[in-house]
Formats: structure tokens, sequence, C-alpha cells
């Protein structure tokens, strides 16, 4: 008790403003202060006089500064995201019927139909078996379920039903695929985001504004989609509906913690685990989790349950409904019917695919490398072992294992001593294992790509990163200066993965479609000249060479040039008496014999000149090859002799022999610099006024930015 007190006696304002009643100050010892909090009103004086507290008002600046922080992050995540579905040059085309499988089955769900609204071909029709691999693909459209002579999607009908319907009916047209998808993944982070907050809240963790942020960020990049993003097609949709629909389930479900409106936050919540189902079916074992976590809640009601089942049932009865409308098989989801190629029109779960299924999607490594982006798919045996061989059946494409692309998941391994609120415990329980059950069904199936990572790697980050900042907000000192630092270093090389990932894709769509663009970007993370990538460069490589007798059919390498698309690779085969040079490029490859030289040097010329796109190479002074290969990319580090840097799979990993002598040339085109700093294409110029066009019409294109450059183009006549 403090020694005085301030009783204020206001009873109302008047309409002039006047106060009728004063406050009365006493300052008698003995007396009470104004304390912090009036026993009837909390944080209020009296009359509706807001009192001034320093801690309420550090308080409201922290939360200002946190959402603050929420919007920022969400904005450059929207951002990205929002530009990464048209790094590869597909704009958003409104207004138009447009060719993607999800506008065909939104087409036919607008019109009251099951079946898309194409032809298969009489060609196709024809065939005694129309399913099998070897059927040309220009009789069938790849990937559809073909069955009593229509047209199907086997691929989850939920975004068809979220987004292209609704879309075609009040439009008219057809919704963008990569608009879609980007509304999908956007949403989906947006749902992950009200759950972490939500989950911080109930474990009174609540970070700062700079540690807020880093979490945002980490469950915006980290969790797969940047990969996703950067090709859109079919798969990725399905993809993309699931995390949208399993991350909008866990939002509801977190939101029903300690809420008057329980029954009604469940029951969303199963509606979206439901939707989830009409997605990716296998998510459905999510939902399945999160009823058990619900049934052993403290908490549980039966209305609460019945709440939560009751949406959950009644769209997997429609999936199944669905299903048997067009299949007639409600648990047929058109697998069997797919045109596609071999060993992929079945769902077969076998325990032997299991354990090489959980080192490519959790332990695989990448291949890294100094040259932008750093971080590259990479295609191995299981295990990294040439003594390890694939299941039967098994079907795979270059993966990076989730612990290489976010490994601070590990984290989610501290869901019981971090939080010590059972509510908080079981939703990141039902998290996580939610995640590794759907883990181990994609494991199970024999079916492993990178995309695959999307369907449980979201929950765990979530999990992982909920973790972190409620061990955060527990420890103190040094510990707590530990904890932040390992999960900021994390955080950052998980941010850097995934970005590299997003840039090179699964097929290197930027560097194919947007070449001038993807090599302006590595310029800007490319401060050392030796790593930084070059489009046509002038190469001129000498070396002089031994080689070893090695037996027929043996091939080693001899240069490499580049590493992604509009790379190059020159190979040697050793055949009976001969060895036989291989000139290798993306489109074409061509091949020279030569006589077996024995132990005897050979001195070896390659030289690339850009302006004819042409490769020779000299053997002795003597030319015996050349090979139009085109466009190449590549840094100066990314030439190299004797080593196989490209082809693991078709050479051994480094020459036999010995080489030795050996003088390489890099030299970039003036063009090419240029024109990168100018936005615009050497060769769009080249071409544009190769085939008549005027310097007025390279004016119109904004290209003649390029002859303030002093870039001179020769025209051939």
């Amino acid at each position: 008790m403090n020694k005085y007190l301030v009783r204020l006696k206001i009873s109302h304002i008047s309409l002039t403003g006047q106060a009728i009643g004063l406050p009365q100050i006493g300052t008698q010892p003995g007396m009470a202060v104004l304390q912090d909090e009036w026993p009837q009103q909390k944080g209020r004086a009296y009359g509706g006089f807001r009192r001034y507290n320093p801690r309420v008002a550090r308080s409201q600046l922290r939360r200002m500064a946190q959402w603050a922080a929420v919007v920022l992050v969400a904005v450059t995540v929207g951002s990205y995201y929002l530009w990464s579905v048209r790094a590869t040059g597909n704009r958003f085309y409104w207004g138009y019927d447009l060719g993607g499988y999800y506008n065909y089955l939104g087409r036919a769900f607008a019109r009251g139909r099951l079946y898309l609204p194409i032809e298969p071909s009489r060609e196709l029709l024809a065939l005694a078996n129309p399913w099998d691999p070897a059927v040309p693909d220009s009789y069938k459209m790849q990937d559809m379920a073909l069955f009593n002579g229509r047209y199907y999607l086997y691929h989850g009908a939920g975004p068809a039903v979220i987004l292209f319907t609704p879309w075609r009916l009040l439009t008219g047209h057809d919704l963008p695929e990569n608009f879609a998808l980007f509304l999908l993944c956007f949403g989906g982070f947006l749902f992950s985001c009200g759950v972490l907050l939500r989950v911080l809240a109930l474990a009174d963790a609540t970070p700062g504004p700079l540690l807020l942020a880093l979490m945002l960020v980490a469950l915006g990049i980290c969790q797969g989609v940047p990969y996703l993003l950067n090709r859109v097609f079919v798969y990725e949709l399905a993809i993309g509906g699931g995390y949208f629909c399993l991350s909008g389930a866990v939002f509801f479900l977190a939101g029903s913690i300690e809420s008057r409106r329980r029954v009604w936050w469940l029951a969303a919540s199963g509606l979206m685990f439901g939707l989830a189902i009409a997605c990716r079916p296998h998510l459905g074992l999510a939902g399945a989790i999160a009823l058990c976590g619900l049934a052993v809640s403290p908490n549980r009601t039966r209305s609460s349950l019945a709440a939560f089942l009751a949406p959950l049932v009644l769209v997997g009865a429609a999936v199944a409904a669905y299903n048997y409308q067009r299949f007639g098989n409600p648990f047929e989801f058109g697998v069997r019917y797919l045109l596609t190629g071999a060993d992929q029109n079945r769902i077969k779960l076998t325990a032997g695919n299991v354990m090489p299924g959980l080192y490519f999607m959790l332990f695989c490594p990448p291949d890294f490398s100094s040259v932008f982006p750093w971080v590259r798919l990479v295609l191995r045996n299981p295990f990294n072992s040439p003594d390890s061989h694939f299941p039967a059946g098994y079907v795979i494409e270059p993966i990076v294992g989730a612990l290489y692309c976010a490994p601070f998941i590990v984290g989610a391994l501290f869901i019981v001593p971090a939080s010590r609120r059972a509510a908080v415990r079981i939703l990141l329980g039902i998290a996580l294992a939610s995640s590794a059950a759907v883990l181990l069904f994609l494991t199970a199936t024999g079916f492993t790509t990178q995309r695959y990572e999307v369907d449980f790697l979201p929950l765990t980050v979530l999990a992982a990163v909920a973790c972190f900042g409620i061990l955060i907000a527990r420890s103190g000192g040094i510990t707590r200066a530990v904890v932040i630092a390992t999960f900021a270093v994390l955080v950052a090389y998980s941010v850097i993965a995934n970005l590299a990932l997003g840039i090179s894709g699964p097929y290197d769509e930027m560097l194919k479609s947007r070449t001038v663009s993807y090599l302006r970007i590595a310029r800007w993370f490319s401060p050392i000249k030796q790593f930084r990538p070059i489009m046509n460069p002038k190469v001129v490589i000498d070396l002089t060479a031994e080689f070893k007798a090695q037996p027929n059919g043996f091939l080693e390498p001899l240069i490499t040039m580049g590493q992604q698309s509009y790379r190059h690779f020159i190979s040697i085969e050793h055949l009976r008496g001969k060895l036989r040079i291989i000139s290798r490029s993306d489109t074409s490859t061509i091949g020279q014999e030569i006589e077996d030289p024995g132990p005897k040097p050979v001195g070896i010329g390659v030289v690339y000149l850009p302006e004819s796109g042409k490769l020779t190479i000299a053997v002795n002074g003597q030319e015996i090859l050349s090979h139009a290969i085109g466009t190449l990319v590549t840094a100066p580090a990314q030439i190299t002799v004797g080593e196989n840097n490209i082809e693991f799979n078709v050479a051994v990993k480094r020459f036999s022999g010995r080489i030795y002598g050996v003088r390489k040339i890099v030299t970039e085109r003036l063009q090419n610099r240029h024109a990168l700093a100018c936005g615009f294409s050497y060769d769009r110029i080249a071409r544009m006024l190769t085939h008549g066009g005027s310097v007025a019409d390279a004016h119109s294109h904004g290209l003649t930015r390029l002859r303030r450059a002093s870039l001179k183009v020769k025209i051939q006549s």
C-alpha cells in the first residue's frame, strides 16, 4: 500500500465538455495511492477515462510490431508466390476457355457432368488395350483415366469444387491454373500462420517481432511449396489443394481450443479434412488421426465429436459416390484406367518400398554446387550406394530429402517437453502424427518424387516451428541465445535451399523459357566471376590425354560444360581397337571413331564458337567432329576436364587414364553482358533483323536500348 490516494469522483461530462465532478486528490500519509488495476474495472478509470499504464502501452506497441511483422511477411511471401507461378513465362490468361486438366473438370461440373468434355481419339478407342503404356502419345491424353469411352480425371476433384467450377459458373470462362495454384498455396500459408499464432498464444510463448517474422518465413518458404510453384500442372494443383485443405483443417482445429463456439470450429475442421480427401485421398489419414486426438482430449464431448465427424463423413461419402458414378466402384479413383507409363497405373503398398522411400523422402542429399542456384535435385541409387538396387516396379524422379530441405524439422521431436498444456500437445501431436502417417503411405507406394513432400512436410514444419517458439520462450540466458541462433541458421539455410529448388524446378523451365531473366538473377547472386553462369561463352580447351585400356563399351568422361539445361558432355567410349569420341547435348548426340592410340599421348582440342553455335573437336591437330549444339549455358567453374558432373548413370565419375597440359579459356561475349544489362536477348534482335525486321520494329519492342549499349549485330544476307 503506497502513501497517496487519487480518488476520482467524476459523474459525467456535460454537453459543453465541462466536467461536473472534479478529481479530489488526497496526499495524506497512510492513504493508498493510484494502483495499476482498479478492483472493478481493470485498466480503466471511472467515468470512461483511460489511465496511462506503461506496461499496457509497451504491450500494445509490442502487439502492433508483431502484427506488422505478420503483414510484412504475408505480403512478401504472397508476392513471391505470385511471381513464382509466372517465372517460367506462363501468364495469367483471363476470359478464355483454357486447356488445363482442371479447367476441363470445372467445365464438366458446371455442365452437370462427371466426364471431361474431350472426345478420345478413334485410334485409341479402336485398340484392344488402350491402357498399354506402349500406345503412342499422339493417341491419348497423358495421365487421364479412360473408361467406357470417356475421359475422366483421376486426380482429386477438390480443386475443381473449391475454385474452378465456381469461377466457371460466375464468369463463364476458365480460371488460369497458375493463378489457382497461387490461391491454394497462399491460402494454405495463411492458415498455417493462423495456427502458429494460436498455438503460441495458448502456450504463452508469443515471440518478438523479428523472431516471429523468421518463424512465418519458415512456414511460407521451407515447406516445399516454392518447388511446387515452378511448374503448374494437374499434379501440382491436386497437391496444392491438399495443402490448402489440410492447413485449413488444422487452423479450425486450433481455433476450437478454449472457444465458446467449439462445435462450429470443429465442424469447419471436419469439413476441411473431408475436402483434403477430395484433393488427395491418402490425406484422409490425417482426418482419422485428428478424430483420435479429439477422442482422447480431456475436453471431449459427444456433441464436439459429432460436429467434427459429420462433415468429414459427408464429404467422404460424396467422394465415394463420385467414384461409383464414374467407375462403378466407390473405392476406385481411376488409377487402374490411367493412360500413363509402365508400372504407374496401380497402387500397391509394399513393405519393401518403405526403407528406400524413407531414404529418398527424408535423407537423400542434394547436389550442392558453388554455381547458382547452389542446390539441385539429383537421381541417386537407394541409400546412395552403387550396390543398392531399386525394388521391382519402383518409380522415382530426382529428389532431395526433407531433412536437407528443412533440417530444423527435428525440432518437432520436442513437442512433449516444449508445451505444458495438454491441448497444445494434442494439436501438435495430431500435426506430427498426420505427417508421419502420410509419409509412410507415400513410401509404401513405390512412387517417389519431390512434389510429394508437400503432402507431409508443411505439417512437420508447423509443428517444428511451434516447438522452437515454445522452447525459446521457456528458456533463458545462454540457452535461449543458442536455441535462437541454431534456429535462425537452420531456417536461413532452408530458405536458400527451397528458393534454389524453386528456381530450378523439376525441368529447369525458367532457364529454358526465360534464359535472360534466369541469368540476370544469377548475376545478382554470383559476385565471383568464376561461378557466374554465362550464355554462349567462347570456349577453347587444349589437353593431352593418355588412355588406359578398358573393356569394350566402357564409357568415361572427357569434358563437361554446365550442369543444368543447355549443358554439354564429351565422353570416350572404348571399343575393340578403337575409341569413340561422343559429343552429347540436350537435343542431339554425335560420335566419331578414331584408332586406339594405346599408351601414346593424344592431343585433344575443343572449341565452341557462340557465333555459329558449333562445337568442334580436333585430335592431334586434325578436326574430326563438328557438332551444332546451339545454346550453351555454363559457368567457367562448371567446365571440367576428366570429371563427370552430368551423366551419373551413363559414364563413370572420373577419367581412368591421365590428363595433363590442360589449357582452358572461357570468354563471355560482350553482347551477352549488354543483353543482360538491358533485359533483352542478343539472339532475339538477331532473329528480328535477320527475318526482315527493321530498326523501327526493334524500337517498337523497346530493344533499341541494346544499340545504346554499343551492341553490333552482323546480318548475313
